[in-house]
């Protein structure tokens, strides 16, 4: 993998949209069951409804902050360097 000199700004994106998709994982690992819901023994509350769509929201909004970051137009091989700043900002 191709060495990259992320601006900083740009790793906090990354990291905090990690945390914004693992928040989203959390909210919905509290829901019912898709199953339950369906046979009618179970709902999703209207605060639950609205706590994953916020949830949702902010994700979506940092992935538009990342994808339109002036650094990509500085890189030529976007795919690869898309995975390096996954990989860096997991570390």
């Amino acid at each position: 993998m191709a060495d990259y000199d992320f601006p900083a700004d740009l790793l906090d994106l990354q990291r905090s949209w990690y945390a914004a998709d693992a928040r989203c994982v959390e909210i919905g690992a509290a829901h019912p069951l898709a199953v339950d819901v369906v046979a009618g023994t179970a709902h999703v509350s209207d605060e639950q409804y609205r706590e994953l769509k916020e949830a949702r929201a902010a994700r979506w909004e940092l992935t538009e902050q990342l994808q339109g970051h002036a650094w990509w137009t500085t890189v030529d091989d976007k795919l690869a360097a898309k995975a390096a700043l996954r990989a860096t900002a997991r570390e």
